[in-house]
């Protein structure tokens, strides 16, 4: 176990804040999309989805474009984590942009 820590750690200090602060936002901003869009069709609000899917495919150019993860850092910490806590924050807050919506 400690082998694979030293590994990160050896790769965090390797990385620049920058790249790993864009790789966290950039993350954390595909789990929130993608998120949010199965939200928005499971509650049929249907401009609620096709603006999800516009910004969904805008980003998604961003993030396949991208150079892919070849560190430890970024396969076990910088991709999954962001992405999972933007997918489950996105979960929570479409619920309020639907109520938002429904109100207009």
């Amino acid at each position: 176990m400690i082998k694979p820590f030293r590994k990160i750690v050896k790769d965090w200090n390797e990385a620049t804040p920058f790249e790993v602060w864009e790789g966290l936002r950039d993350n954390f901003t595909f789990g929130f999309i993608g998120a949010t869009l199965v939200v928005f069709i499971s509650t049929r609000v249907d401009i609620a989805v096709m603006v999800g899917y516009l910004v969904y495919y805008f980003f998604m150019g961003k993030i396949v474009n991208r150079p892919k993860y070849v560190t430890d850092l970024g396969k076990l910490v910088v991709f999954p984590i962001p992405s999972a806590i933007g997918a489950f924050t996105g979960y929570k807050l479409s619920y309020i942009l639907i109520e938002l919506i429904h109100n207009l």
